[in-house]
């Protein structure tokens, strides 16, 4: 798979698709939130043990 900045349309998504990409973007959100809401030395131990 090739990275590209180009966005990727689709003309007429699916119903699935649609739901598919919501709840990636919610999970995205949460994911962005826990990281907002940690204590910095909580951050720093989480990306220096992965």
């Amino acid at each position: 798979m090739s990275y590209t900045k180009d966005p990727i349309v689709i003309n007429n998504p699916s119903e699935k698709l649609l739901k598919t990409i919501k709840k990636l973007r919610e999970h995205k959100l949460a994911e962005l939130e826990k990281l907002r809401n940690m204590k910095p030395e909580e951050f720093s131990c989480r990306i220096i043990l992965r």
